[in-house]
C-alpha cells in the first residue's frame, strides 16, 4: 500500500517480503535488510546514514505487555517513509497511521515524528493504571496479601520491566535523531525529536518509579511475613517456657527412687498441684507485664 501526500511526502506500507524486493536499489538497503526478518526485531533501534535513516521498532502490547503488539522496520529518506511489517500486522498498523486526528504530513520527517509520537500518546494514562493497581495491592497489605495479588504483583513487575526497556530504546533512538550527526534532518525536526526524547525520558522515569514502588510493596509484604513468623515463634517460646517448670517437676517425681518423702505425705499430691498452678500464674503475669503474651 502506498499513499502520496505531496511531491516530497510518500508513505509506503509493505510486508517484509514486498520490502525486500521493492527496496533493493535504495541507498542503505544492506542495513535495512537486517530488519526485514521479524525474528531479528527484538528492540527499537535507529541508524542514521548520510542519505537515509533505517531501523526497527518493537512495540509492546498494552493489553498483554509481555507480548509484542507489532514489530516493524522503517526506512526514511528525504522523500519517502517505508514501513515494513508482517502481513497480519499491516491492518492494525494502517489504523495507527490514519487515526481520527491525521498525522502531520507537511514533510516526511514530520510524518515520521508524528508516527513515533502516536506510539506513546496515551502512555502516561496507561502507567497511571499500573500505579492504581499497585496502590490496591499496597492497601491489601493491611490484611493478609492474597496469593492472587502476589501473582499480580509479580506480573506487574515483569510488565513494567518490558516498558522500562521499551522507553530506554526509544530514548536512545530520539537521542540519535536529535543529535543528527550527519545533518540528515532539518534543524526543526531535530529539535522536535529532542522534545520527543524528553517526553520518553519522563515516561522512562515514571516507569522506573513504578518499578521501585512495586519492589517496596514486595519488601513490605516480606516484612509482614517476617512479623507474623516472629509472633508465632514468640507464642511458641512463651508456651514452652510456661510448661518447662512443669515438665521439670513431672520428670523429677517420675524418678524411680523408693525413698521419696513426698510420695508418702497425705497432701503432697494437692500441694504439688497448687505449686504448679502458682508457677503458671506467676509466669503468665510476668509475660503479660513484659508484653510478650
Amino acid at each position: 500500500m502506498e499513499w502520496t501526500f505531496s511531491d516530497s511526502v510518500r508513505l509506503s506500507l509493505l510486508s517484509f517480503s514486498e520490502a525486500s524486493k521493492a527496496c533493493a536499489a535504495l541507498p542503505g538497503f544492506s542495513l535495512f535488510r537486517r530488519s526485514l526478518q521479524p525474528e531479528r526485531i527484538e528492540y527499537c533501534r535507529a541508524e542514521l546514514l548520510p542519505d537515509c535513516l533505517v531501523g526497527s521498532l518493537a512495540v509492546p502490547d498494552k493489553t498483554h505487555p509481555l507480548h509484542l503488539a507489532f514489530s516493524l522496520a522503517f526506512y526514511l529518506d528525504r522523500g519517502q517513509l517505508i514501513l515494513a511489517a508482517d502481513e497480519q500486522t499491516l491492518p492494525a498498523l494502517q489504523s495507527l497511521l490514519f487515526p481520527e486526528e491525521p498525522l502531520d504530513t507537511s514533510d516526511v520527517f514530520h510524518l515520521f515524528f508524528s508516527f513515533l509520537e502516536s506510539l506513546i500518546q496515551e502512555d502516561m494514562l496507561y502507567l497511571q493504571n499500573f500505579e492504581k493497581r499497585l496502590a490496591t495491592i499496597e492497601e491489601s497489605l493491611l490484611d493478609t496479601l492474597p496469593k492472587e495479588l502476589q501473582r499480580t504483583l509479580i506480573t506487574i513487575r515483569r510488565e513494567l520491566l518490558v516498558f522500562h526497556a521499551y522507553y530506554q530504546q526509544l530514548l536512545d533512538m530520539c537521542e540519535i535523531l536529535s543529535e543528527d550527526e550527519n545533518h540528515f534532518l532539518p534543524p526543526e525536526c531535530a529539535r522536535q525529536f529532542s522534545r520527543l526524547g524528553n517526553r520518553v525520558d519522563r515516561l522512562y522515569d515514571h516507569t522506573q518509579m513504578l518499578r521501585e514502588y512495586a519492589l517496596q510493596i514486595r519488601e513490605m509484604q516480606q516484612a509482614q511475613i517476617d512479623l507474623r513468623q516472629n509472633d508465632t515463634m514468640r507464642i511458641l517460646t512463651v508456651v514452652s517456657t510456661i510448661f518447662f517448670p512443669l515438665s521439670l517437676i513431672a520428670g523429677w517425681y517420675g524418678m524411680n527412687f523408693t525413698h521419696m518423702p513426698e510420695l508418702s505425705a497425705p497432701y503432697a499430691y494437692f500441694i504439688l498441684i497448687g505449686v504448679c498452678i502458682l508457677i503458671v500464674a506467676v509466669e503468665i503475669w510476668y509475660f503479660k507485664k513484659k508484653g510478650w503474651f
